[in-house]
């Protein structure tokens, strides 16, 4: 063979396996960095759209110390509650409520909470609405209700700012969409918080 052949040859195999080591790496953080769509997409986002209201996937893995990015498609809030918190438990309170939100995202959360997801119509600190356009002078829709990522951390151990973050213990997290009628048609899943050393 001539030496420019060789050449080409020896590039692909590099190339190979560049891809196949760090393919491998990325496998080993898989459950310390998840995505997870909290909507369809805002293509889909109108009004009463039971296509939009979905968690995908509903069944989420996580390690402890691991994060979870929601990426959140429009009008939804996510709310995660502790391990113990069911299923049952928030459909009695959808069901037994009115309004467009299960829980006032401008009143404290309820008991069991363990995390409150922004507020996709605006509210107070730190949850204040977000303009749509900010390069835009004078654009202010104040709404949150557009695509955005909520990272949330499942740490083993408190934080140390004001107020501490909270443990995520191992074991089964609800999270929900806050907004009833999302709710109701199935806006809901489960995450899954395995112990660092499982």
């Amino acid at each position: 063979m001539k030496r420019p052949a060789w050449s080409m040859m020896g590039v692909a195999i590099l190339s190979c396996i560049g891809l196949t080591s760090s393919r491998g790496m990325a496998d080993g953080d898989e459950g310390q960095s998840v995505t997870v769509a909290f909507g369809r997409g805002l293509n889909t986002a109108q009004q009463h759209n039971i296509v939009n209201h979905v968690i995908l996937p509903n069944d989420i893995r996580v390690d402890q110390n691991g994060v979870v990015h929601f990426l959140v498609a429009g009008f939804h809030e996510p709310v995660i509650f502790v391990p113990g918190v069911g299923l049952k438990d928030i459909q009695k309170i959808a069901n037994d409520g009115t309004g467009t939100f299960i829980f006032d995202p401008k009143s404290p959360p309820p008991d069991g909470t363990f995390y409150f997801g922004i507020n996709p119509a605006g509210g107070n600190p730190p949850t204040q609405a977000t303009p749509a356009n900010p390069i835009v002078a004078g654009s202010d829709t104040r709404s949150n209700a557009q695509n955005r990522v909520e990272s949330v951390g499942f740490p083993a151990n408190v934080g140390t700012g004001t107020p501490p973050s909270p443990i995520a213990k191992p074991g089964i997290y609800l999270v929900i969409c806050n907004v009833r009628e999302h709710f109701q048609q199935g806006m809901f899943g489960f995450v899954e918080v395995k112990a660092e050393d499982d």
